[in-house]
């Protein structure tokens, strides 16, 4: 079966659902509704093994059909947990919120992963808030602990709050952000936040009403089993043939770096230096070196064409770091489309937002290369559906107009059958 799709990309019009805690890489809920009623109709289990703030999750929730999404970062496992938040714990969320505040305690800091932007002050009562936070709805005896660790198993009331938190560091810290929406540079000790216990607060209470408006359509009643986790998507934890259908978007392969990116939220969850660098170093598309690299000759003629060219370009460490940051990649999507096909029913439709690049004035025919990589690991087709992408990182750096005259991306629709 065909279909034609709509642009998968958030536009300025958009569903309630997909301005709810935006994240850089997603796709609209539109999209998702489509492929659910397309392709996947009489799906028994749909799958997203990269489950990043969990659209296709909620989406599937909403539709009554069972769903489950893996993501390898612990906080957006804790967003996705919260999209799942049942309505009928929607009218505790006002009065749970002043609890929480309440019960907050300032906190005596010598060292936090918060103190990457605040002030001791502030960072010490925004940890006040998230033990607060771990003690109402999680466990007052792991209150002290980390809770990077144990984000999967928490309660999807517990999670909500989470993001709540999450959003009130994100709104407090925007004056620092830079222009790359996916990298944070360290605030000097002298520039840092210093917002007082009561702004905090105040910001914790109205980042829980803006997130409880807007968390869900009016046709989610969560009676449907719908579950999110830790899992690697070349690794997923699940049975030969089990899956009807997968809804998904694979990391970019633009040297995005999506543990930086959360870096906030990790913040939020107790992940310091050597946590945020572990999980950066096991994510698809890391731009960290992990030495994944691969057969390239089983990948098809497009990627050995484009990392051939890759490795005899001109332009310093094209030989070297670029070369291996694009077998990386590239092995890692092998594996984890290997993965797929396994856990795939026969019959079953993989849909898949991926996008293009170039590297210098070598085209990165992202959707090509995994279709043709696809084809070889037993799927049966892969038709491709094309969206002119306008804005990217690409077109914010002003040195790509020295290799060619547009910056513009295609965003492709994989379908793999």
């Amino acid at each position: 079966m065909s279909a034609t799709f709509v642009n998968p990309k958030v536009g300025a019009s958009c569903d309630p659902v997909d301005s709810w805690y935006r994240y850089y890489a997603g796709y609209s809920a539109g999209f998702v509704e489509q492929a659910l009623a397309e392709l996947t109709e009489s799906a028994e289990l749909v799958l997203d093994p990269w489950n990043g703030t969990g659209t296709t999750t909620v989406v599937a929730a909403s539709r009554n059909i069972p769903a489950i999404g893996f993501d390898v970062n612990p906080a957006l496992v804790v967003v996705s947990r919260a999209r799942l938040l049942g309505a009928g714990v929607w009218a505790s969320i006002d009065p749970l919120g002043h609890d929480v505040v309440a019960h907050a305690a300032d906190i005596q800091l010598d060292d936090d992963p918060l103190r990457f932007w605040f002030t001791a002050r502030a960072a010490g009562s925004l940890r006040g808030l998230q033990q607060s936070v771990h003690r109402l709805l999680v466990n007052s005896g792991t209150a002290f602990q980390p809770a990077y660790e144990g984000a999967s198993g928490m309660s999807t009331l517990a999670a909500f709050f989470y993001t709540v938190l999450f959003r009130t560091v994100r709104v407090l810290i925007a004056p620092r952000a830079g222009t790359n929406p996916t990298w944070w540079k360290q605030v000097e000790e002298s520039d840092r936040l210093d917002a007082s216990p009561e702004e905090i607060g105040t910001q914790f209470r109205e980042s829980a009403t803006e997130l409880a408006a807007g968390l869900h359509r009016d046709n989610y009643d969560g009676g449907v089993d719908v579950r999110v986790d830790l899992g690697d998507s070349r690794s997923l934890p699940l049975g030969d043939s089990t899956v009807g259908a997968v809804v998904s978007s694979p990391p970019y392969c633009t040297r995005i770096d999506y543990g930086v990116a959360t870096r906030p939220e990790l913040a939020v969850l107790g992940a310091g230096e050597r946590d945020i660098k572990l999980l950066r170093d096991r994510m698809v598309g890391t731009p960290t070196m992990t030495g994944e690299r691969g057969t390239p000759t089983e990948w098809g003629p497009t990627a050995t064409a484009f990392l051939a060219g890759v490795a005899a370009h001109t332009s310093k460490a094209s030989s070297g770091y670029y070369t291996k940051y694009f077998h990386q990649y590239y092995a890692g999507m092998w594996t984890s489309l290997g993965e797929l096909r396994r856990v795939m029913r026969d019959g079953a439709a993989a849909v898949l937002v991926v996008q293009d690049n170039h590297y210098k004035d070598l085209h990165n025919d992202t959707a090509k290369i995994l279709g043709e990589m696809a084809i070889v690991l037993g799927f049966s087709s892969a038709d491709r559906h094309d969206f002119a992408v306008m804005r990217n990182r690409a077109s914010m750096n002003p040195r790509t107009r020295q290799y060619r005259a547009k910056a513009s991306a295609v965003e492709s629709i994989l379908v793999l059958r």
